[in-house]
């Protein structure tokens, strides 16, 4: 295609793709990788295209097909926990902060990541603040992610 313009050329693509009198057969890693995966309404058009182009092992395939047909029909994916932005945005900052500590070393030839040490003291501060709970420790997530929240923003090895 000699056009610049993408949309003009992806119209072209598409009425040549859509025009195909054979399409691809469905090859059966493509029929069970589907039926395996949590589908959404935005698969409908794969799915019709994967039974479009089904034209032998129906009654290997059409259990698959049915699974995925009836996943398809259901009223959407429901998220079991899904934590809040700000947990989410924090983690990241988080991760960043690991992310300027490591270095890749190399061990019997081996590349390896090897964070710098964080220290906790901050941490443990924040726990003695818990002494009269009855529970009086922080989970192992809260307890690393002060740590991490006490090292500095801006860090130079």
């Amino acid at each position: 295609m000699d056009s610049g313009d993408t949309d003009t050329v992806f119209a072209q693509l598409s009425a040549i793709w859509n025009n195909r009198v054979e399409h691809r057969p469905a090859d059966q890693q493509a029929i069970a990788m589907t039926a395996r995966r949590a589908l959404t309404a935005s698969d409908i058009p794969y799915f019709l295209n994967l039974v479009a182009s089904t034209s032998t092992d129906w009654e290997e395939n059409g259990p698959k097909f049915a699974a995925m047909a009836a996943a398809l029909a259901e009223p959407g994916y429901e998220f079991k926990h899904v934590d809040p932005p700000e947990t989410v945005v924090s983690q990241a900052a988080r991760y960043q902060k690991l992310l300027k500590r490591a270095k890749i070393i190399y061990i019997d030839g081996a590349p390896m990541v090897r964070f710098d040490h964080v220290p906790a003291m901050c941490a443990e501060i924040a726990e003695e603040s818990l002494v009269d709970k009855v529970w009086p420790l922080l989970d192992l997530q809260e307890f690393i992610g002060k740590a991490i929240d006490g090292l500095p923003d801006h860090w130079q090895p």
